[in-house]
């Protein structure tokens, strides 16, 4: 986790220097808004562009001094609970650790409950669920790495589980763990949570989507392809398999593609981490694919699309082989995948 800290007074600094210190695990970078070089942190000029910019660049955000002074600075960039940072405010003395922003999702409870064991710190959480000991399902989504399709529905969710009221659940992908209380298999009813890689129809009549990410694409394309024609490509191949996008977990191509604008602009866009592999690497895959004598005398290998996805892990399957719309060539392995809630209140 990438998380910036910034101390307000000499005590706050030197507090900053110490978590930063204890946190080993993390990148924690140390800041301060007094004069000079207190305690060893960079000294910031403008709290406000300082706060955007950890907004922008980090995972948390911690503010060493008052509630008040954080909650001023954070204001004007608060966007959604699936994208703002984990924002906590501790005390000067380290006595109280608060988090006041991405609770769950964002990880700031358990950061807390982290710097909290590191420096003997009070954690004050004040999110329902965790005061009642209740499923936090945007906890869970975020510890097993699965994308939240519709948020709006958290509130409903939690809301149903508060009050005692049953929440169905239903899963495409194996689940472990002992299921939570209030939780109950079933393939319909009024309120439920639904786990699947697919955009097959909504089981319930108000579902809250969470999408695992385990889904690996490969592509190829010819030079100088746009992102349009790629985006046009891999959407079609995504609705004729009824994948969501969101479940791209990572993206593969041959080496010599790594300098193209599109392919590049394409998994940028989507947030998607994209590795290159080179021809030897691509060979080394085993399995039946569909080879191109074409493809093979311009890149020297017949199938990059397939290589790519199947290589992109080692305990993939082909689930979709290779597709090719203008110029460009899709395919998508599913890696094995378990949600589990074990660990997970």
């Amino acid at each position: 986790m990438r998380m910036n800290i910034i101390g307000f007074s000499s005590r706050g600094c030197a507090l900053a220097k110490k978590i930063t210190e204890e946190l080993t695990e993390h990148d924690c970078r140390c800041f301060g808004r007094t004069i000079g070089d207190e305690h060893g942190t960079e000294h910031v000029g403008s709290v406000d562009e300082w706060t955007a910019t950890s907004f922008r660049e980090c995972d948390a955000v911690i503010f060493i001094g008052a509630a008040g002074i954080a909650v001023r600075h954070i204001a004007p960039y608060l966007k959604s609970k699936t994208e703002d940072p984990a924002v906590i405010v501790i005390d000067e003395l380290g006595r109280n650790i608060v988090p006041i922003l991405s609770g769950h999702i964002g990880g700031a409870n358990r950061l807390s409950a982290l710097i909290g064991e590191r420096i003997g710190g009070n954690v004050i959480i004040t999110t329902a669920t965790d005061l009642n000991n209740v499923f936090a399902v945007d906890t869970f989504a975020a510890e097993n790495n699965m994308h939240i399709s519709n948020p709006s529905l958290i509130k409903n969710i939690s809301a149903r589980l508060l009050e005692g009221k049953p929440v169905c659940i239903m899963s495409d992908v194996r689940i472990e763990g002992s299921i939570p209380e209030g939780l109950t298999y079933a393939h319909d009813g009024d309120a439920g949570i639904y786990i699947t890689p697919f955009t097959h129809p909504s089981p319930f009549t108000k579902t809250l989507r969470l999408v695992p990410k385990h889904m690996n694409i490969g592509i190829g394309c010819r030079r100088g392809t746009d992102m349009e024609t790629i985006e046009r490509c891999v959407t079609s191949v995504l609705k004729e398999n009824s994948i969501s996008v969101h479940s791209l977990k990572a993206g593969g191509s041959i080496d010599i593609k790594s300098n193209e604008k599109g392919l590049l602009a394409f998994f940028g866009k989507h947030d998607i981490p994209v590795r290159f592999f080179s021809r030897r690497e691509l060979e080394e895959i085993r399995g039946e694919f569909t080879e191109s004598k074409y493809v093979e005398s311009v890149v020297g290998i017949g199938n990059v699309c397939e290589r790519s996805a199947m290589a992109l892990s080692e305990d993939a399957r082909l689930i979709v082989k290779k597709t090719a719309i203008d110029g460009v060539t899709v395919a998508i392995a599913s890696e094995h995948n378990v949600i589990r809630f074990g660990g997970v209140r």
